[in-house]
């Protein structure tokens, strides 16, 4: 394991925490997991949900937490140090899985990074920097012409900004800030649509059970859903477990961070279906919900520009929170691998990302087949070369050793990890990856309402 102090750590059990769960909560969390939700069932969907959480995402996460934590450094460094003892198949296979980890963050932060450029341009407009119209009229002008580049570039800056700062003074101090801030907007929304009413029929929507709703295709969602949204199979959990200073917050944090991640999204998806509900609007699912459909409605509510300030307020810093990971985990990469100075690998590295998102920047195709790449292929191949190689490469004194810290239930606990991912969870990821890649022919949730659908040609799935 390296020096710590060479490298920067989490100086904070909370500051680890709000930067976990900061690269868990993303866009996604916002605009898909409360319209799945309610499509697939509500409360039933929800059950299942967290039961997946259990079985895919909660091993995965402790995975990829004790492997940074064990190997102290780069996602690929540390697979390297800690399948060293497997022979020319953990070599191997570690440069594939670190190889792809980086390379995913890369690509998905290009066209990321454009998204949350949207987001940022709402809120602007919302705060009177920008004359204020319809949802349609703006969304249409950022992905029709070149209007997204310098939002696009204003987003990168602030993501590039903090992590030359470090791990402590920049990742751990502006998490500490923007996760809490997320938070009380939240529940000033859900204070605000409480009042104004619709609160009741959203909660119908997201949580009455409606197990006839349960089929193959809901349990396939949900398997995908809790893959993705914790921000696995891209080694952002493995460099974040790469900076904490012991073994002991492990297990305990992540299933901490797996219950902030759902309860906002669920907090999320009350808000903006009280409000859908209540102005005579209808759910959808992508970005159309958020930059068509809801500015639309907060156009016909009392003290709406307020409440879309909030909003989209509240739509940068998720996004903001979860850039700042995806960037760590290549600028980690440059540093302990390549030897690169941090603020000389960050700058490098932004540039980088940011001349590749000017694709989808000007031409929303490219942002839909960067999205596709990493979404079906790269990060589902990710996840299920972690899991294999924490099962199978890892030593036995590794890869259980956040375990040990846990008393009586340590060892009990670790046996039952290790079958799990072993066996369980690489079988549930190739389910996802096979439903990802169209194997399984399965009918596809109601339809959003059409004018979403045309301005809404991507539906980012990973939850960065």
């Amino acid at each position: 394991m390296s020096d710590l102090s060479n490298r920067g750590s989490f100086a904070t059990r909370l500051g680890f925490v709000m930067a976990a769960a900061g690269s868990a909560v993303g866009l996604g969390n916002i605009w898909k997991f409360p319209y799945i939700t309610g499509e697939y069932g509500g409360g039933a969907f929800v059950l299942v949900y967290l039961l997946c959480i259990a079985l895919v995402g909660l091993p995965l996460m402790y995975a990829e937490l004790i492997i940074g934590r064990r190997g102290g450094k780069d996602i690929l460094s540390s697979l390297l140090a800690l399948t060293k003892d497997s022979g020319p198949l953990g070599t191997a296979a570690s440069w594939v899985i670190g190889g792809m980890a980086v390379a995913s963050g890369f690509l998905i932060l290009s066209f990321y990074s454009v998204v949350a450029g949207w987001a940022l341009s709402f809120f602007a407009a919302y705060a009177g920097l920008l004359p204020l119209q319809g949802g349609e009229q703006m969304f249409n002008a950022l992905v029709s012409s070149k209007t997204s580049i310098p939002w696009h570039t204003v987003f990168m800056l602030l993501s590039v900004g903090v992590v030359t700062l470090g791990v402590h003074k920049g990742i751990e101090t502006a998490c500490k800030i923007l996760m809490p801030a997320l938070f009380v907007i939240l529940v000033i929304l859900l204070g605000y649509v409480a009042v104004e009413g619709g609160l009741a029929e959203s909660a119908r929507f997201l949580f009455a059970p409606d197990f006839h709703k349960l089929t193959g295709e809901a349990v396939l969602e949900a398997l995908g859903h809790a893959f993705f949204t914790l921000s696995l199979g891209m080694g952002a959990m493995v460099t974040y477990g790469s900076y904490l200073p012991d073994e002991g917050a492990v297990v305990r944090d992540g299933v901490v961070v797996a219950l902030l991640d759902t309860v906002i999204a669920l907090m999320a998806g009350l808000v903006i279906f009280a409000v859908v509900f209540s102005h005579g609007g209808t759910p959808g699912a992508g970005p159309g919900l958020v930059f068509v459909s809801l500015p639309s409605l907060f156009a016909t509510m009392p003290g709406g520009q307020l409440f879309g300030l909030a909003f989209f307020a509240l739509l940068v810093f998720a996004a903001w929170s979860s850039a700042i990971s995806l960037l760590e985990v290549v600028v980690a990469f440059l540093v302990d691998k390549v030897g690169m100075d941090r603020r000389v690998a960050a700058l490098g590295a932004g540039l980088a990302i940011w001349a590749l998102g000017l694709l989808s920047a000007t031409d929303i195709d490219w942002l839909g087949r960067f999205d596709d790449l990493t979404t079906n292929y790269m990060l589902p191949l990710g996840g299920l070369g972690i899991a294999l190689a924490a099962g199978w490469l890892v030593s036995k004194t590794d890869r259980e050793a956040g375990f040990r810290v846990l008393g009586p239930l340590g060892e009990p606990l670790a046996a039952a990890w290790t079958f799990t991912i072993r066996f369980v969870t690489p079988l549930l990821v190739g389910l996802v990856i096979l439903s990802k890649i169209g194997v399984f022919s399965a009918e596809e949730p109601p339809a959003p309402p059409a004018e979403v659908d045309e301005a809404s040609p991507v539906d980012t799935d990973e939850d960065p």
